[in-house]
């Protein structure tokens, strides 16, 4: 009995420390707020589970504490409730809904307690002090809550769960975007071929998981071939008659003039396929048999943009995150069309992207959405390109900044400016490597001095396939024709199992990667950080074979090495590095 005694008074002072430890500063500042203190488990809520002040939290509590520990999305909304209002839990048995979860605020459940989040030592001395005095218990009033509690405010208090509505009318207007949708029960339900072919097209790209259509007119029929892992491949085959109505019924779907077929245009296709909202961002370009359209899929999940699922190699995963959480200075991505540059540098804003950040992009298209973020899209028709907007973003009080191109000096030179007083940028440039990037800037006329310090980093990244872990094969290196692998002390290479699908009349193929032999893809990274060394080199504008050197000298691994680590690691293929990679002359 007394050691049952003893038990339940070590595990409520443990749980008094833990929740002081989750009212301090440091919490409040990574957006954490306790839910639940239950026996040997507890329970967090966060606006970005994922940050890493919030998994260093989570880290501290298993570590320090030996619990269990849960945590949860929440809303800024929800966040500054707990955090602001004493109202929201002055009644014991009050039921909070968040969207993953219910909370009962019961005091037997131990759940958030009804005091204020963060009490210092010398808030608490004076809270004892009005208690003895005065008798009773009532706290000094913040500014805000003066603010809410004033004349002008009577009639707020009674909208508080309407979120501060203003307005006593309701908007019957649709969006916009809305009505552009096209849902698949129109494309499906409709007895034209056509438009039934047009919407097939669009559903397979989605079921295959593909990064682009090609509609391709030829001189006896229309392919249609998609990128698949980064690998094209033809899937349909139409009729010669039929490719003039399946280009204008695509060119119709991107509200586009169907008339016009000797200028290249642009355009956009919204669709709900399987309940899920598709874009697709359209271009047209005429050619000898017709006009071929490319379309590319643009991605809105974003459980995708995480840097731990991006990057396997820790040092350079800690590079990044170091470059990336700079107060100010400019990040630089480099790498071909497809290469996920974008996909790096939103992971790295999802990381950042709180509610003390103003975070604001510009880009063309935007291809993710995510909450808490300003983002603009260019629209070169009205003349808004990417040099205007940047400029308009520098008077909306930025903190970070993310141009989705840079593409001339203008833009290069005002997203320099930009990092030089105070902000930090993130930016993609067209080039092949970290060292390239930095003579890329010269070229477009950028002084040296303005590139040497202003950029804090830079990283090239590719995207290579992941083999099949299904149907894949292992052999041993053969030193004359895996030279490569074999200087590099590997000693077993993984082998893909392609199937070449035109000659092959058998359906037994690999449910994962049916008979591609890869199924996924992989990152490779090379990330430089300009440090004095090569800052110096920059502003005596070396040539990219120097900086290339000196970045190797200080430990800077290229793509080559990278996907090399990864052939070793059995994740890929040494073919599909040399695919991708620029090899050495000597090899």
């Amino acid at each position: 009995m007394d050691s049952e005694i003893k038990e339940k008074e070590i595990s409520e002072y443990s749980n008094k420390e833990i929740e002081l430890f989750l009212t301090s500063e440091h919490c409040i500042e990574a957006g954490v707020v306790l839910i639940a203190n239950n026996e040997k488990k507890v329970k967090l809520g966060a606006m970005n589970p994922i940050y890493q002040k919030v998994l260093d939290i989570k880290d501290e509590l298993i570590n320090n504490f030996k619990v269990d520990v849960e945590v949860s999305q929440i809303t800024t909304e929800e966040w500054e409730k707990w955090n602001t209002s004493e109202d929201s839990f002055k009644d014991s048995n009050q039921i909070i809904e968040t969207p993953n979860l219910t909370i009962h605020t019961d005091k037997k459940d131990q759940s958030i307690d009804s005091k204020p989040p963060e009490i210092s030592n010398s808030d608490e001395d004076n809270f004892a002090d009005q208690n003895t005095s005065n008798g009773s218990t009532k706290k000094n009033k913040s500014l805000l809550e003066e603010m809410l509690n004033n004349e002008f405010s009577e009639e707020l208090k009674d909208k508080q769960d309407d979120k501060f509505d203003f307005f006593d009318f309701e908007d019957d207007t649709e969006d916009e975007d809305e009505l552009d949708i096209i849902e698949d029960s129109d494309l499906e339900n409709n007895d034209d071929p056509v438009i039934k072919a047009a919407g097939s097209i669009l559903s397979t790209c989605s079921r295959l998981k593909a990064s682009d259509i090609h509609a391709e007119p030829l001189e006896e029929r229309m392919r249609i071939r998609y990128r698949i892992d980064g690998v094209l491949k033809e899937v349909y085959s139409l009729p010669k008659a039929k490719a003039k109505a399946i280009t204008s019924r695509l060119k119709v779907m991107s509200k586009l003039d169907i008339a016009e077929k000797r200028l290249p245009q642009d355009g956009r296709i919204r669709c709900r396929i399987n309940d899920i909202i598709s874009d697709f961002r359209v271009s047209t370009l005429p050619g000898k048999w017709g006009e071929k359209i490319v379309l590319r899929a643009l991605q809105s999940d974003s459980s995708m943009l995480d840097l731990n699922k991006l990057i396997s190699s820790k040092k350079e995963l800690g590079m990044v995150r170091e470059m990336g959480n700079s107060p100010y200075g400019i990040f630089i991505v480099v790498g071909p069309t497809g290469s996920g540059k974008s996909t790096t540098l939103y992971s790295i804003l999802n990381e950042r992207n709180t509610p003390d950040v103003n975070i604001s992009t510009v880009e063309d298209p935007v291809e993710y959405t995510l909450d808490g973020i300003h983002q603009v899209q260019v629209i070169r028709e009205k003349g808004l390109d990417f040099a205007r907007a940047l400029r308009s973003l520098m008077r909306q009080d930025p903190d970070i900044i993310l141009v989705g191109e840079t593409r001339d000096k203008e833009t290069a030179q005002t997203a320099m400016e930009a990092a030089l007083t105070g902000h930090m940028v993130f930016t993609t440039l067209h080039a092949n490597d970290t060292a390239t990037a930095i003579t890329r800037l010269n070229e477009m006329g950028i002084p040296p001095y303005l590139v040497g310090s202003s950029v804090v980093g830079v990283m090239a990244q590719r995207l290579i396939r992941r083999v099949c872990p299904k149907c894949s094969s292992t052999r041993a290196v053969d030193p004359e024709k895996d030279k490569l692998a074999h200087d590099r002390n590997i000693r077993t290479l993984k082998q893909a199992n392609s199937i070449d699908l035109a000659n092959n009349e058998s359906n037994n193929l690999c449910p994962v990667c049916n008979g591609t032999g890869y199924k996924g893809r992989l990152g490779l990274y090379e990330v430089m950080k300009v440090n004095e060394n090569i800052r110096e080199l920059i502003m005596k504008s070396s040539t990219a074979d120097v900086i290339r050197e000196s970045a190797t000298e200080n430990g800077v691994k290229s793509l080559l090495d990278y996907g090399l680590d990864l052939v070793k690691d059995g994740l890929t293929t040494i073919e599909e590095v040399e695919r991708v990679c620029l090899l050495d002359e000597s090899v």
